[in-house]
């Protein structure tokens, strides 16, 4: 009987025990889960409103191609945007100073107009340019090949050149990087007040309200010898007689040409 008694007991306490680290264990647990709760409510009340509308947009369809037309929030910078250069010791070691040990010295302009359908519309952007000329300029031509050269690295990477929409925020970008710079002064075009239109380069105002007014009865290009045959036998090198025309009756003498007429459309 007290051997009998004397295991239940010990099977009384290996089954308290058990029990106690079943507790014990579901208490870490329920204390794991609520500690990555309140982690996960931490890290989404620190998300943007454009992470989680790209979170949102990934749950709907993962392929979905995401863009967004919000602006992010300025950086937190000094007031002073020279500063960032003399904190930044890269800055230092990418812009060297000049063959004349003196520092880069850039242009800041706008883009010239170029022959398109809308050449004035480059010039709404401003870039810093490193290959122009002047007192500041390091650019000449080269005597054996007459190409431009330059002793300024940074005046290879012309077609990775930078755009800017204004010249405070080329100047800005100057002085973050700690360069020196010159502002040339804005080119200032004088606008039309005729109401002139692209279609205007191919039809004139004039002859517009002229077509509007008219209509089919107008003559605007009436031709008198429109409808007939133009040609002829152009003079040979020399001048001693005409070209003969291709063909067995190459020196035939040439058709009299129709007589011309204008037909109204």
């Amino acid at each position: 009987m007290a051997l009998i008694s004397t295991l239940t007991h010990r099977s009384f306490q290996v089954v308290r025990t058990s029990a106690t680290r079943a507790l014990s264990t579901k208490a870490l647990q329920t204390e794991i889960a609520a500690e990555n709760n309140a982690a996960r409510e931490a890290l989404e009340a620190e998300k943007s409103s454009v992470q989680k509308y790209v979170e949102a947009t990934r749950d709907l369809d993962p392929t979905m191609v995401w863009g967004t037309t919000i602006a992010p929030p300025p950086p937190d910078l000094p007031d002073d945007p020279s500063e960032i250069a003399a904190l930044d010791p890269s800055h230092a070691m990418q812009d060297p100073v000049t063959l004349r040990g003196e520092k880069r010295v850039v242009q800041i302009r706008q883009e010239k107009a170029k022959i398109s359908q809308a050449p004035y519309n480059f010039e709404q952007n401003w870039i810093i340019s490193f290959q122009d000329d002047g007192e500041v300029g390091q650019c000449w031509d080269n005597s054996l090949m007459g190409w431009v050269s330059s002793a300024d690295p940074m005046a290879n990477n012309i077609r990775l050149q930078m755009t800017f929409r204004n010249a405070q925020e080329a100047v800005y970008f100057a002085k973050k990087r700690g360069w020196e710079f010159v502002v040339e002064k804005p080119i200032m075009r004088k606008g039309r007040s005729d109401d002139a239109q692209y279609q205007d380069n191919f039809l004139s105002q004039a002859v517009g309200r002229r077509l509007r007014t008219e209509k089919k009865s107008c003559d605007q290009w009436s031709r008198t010898e429109a409808g007939t045959s133009h040609y002829f036998r152009p003079l040979k090198y020399h001048g001693d007689g005409t070209v003969p025309q291709y063909g067995p009756n190459g020196d035939a003498q040439t058709a009299k040409a129709p007589k011309g007429y204008y037909k109204l459309r």
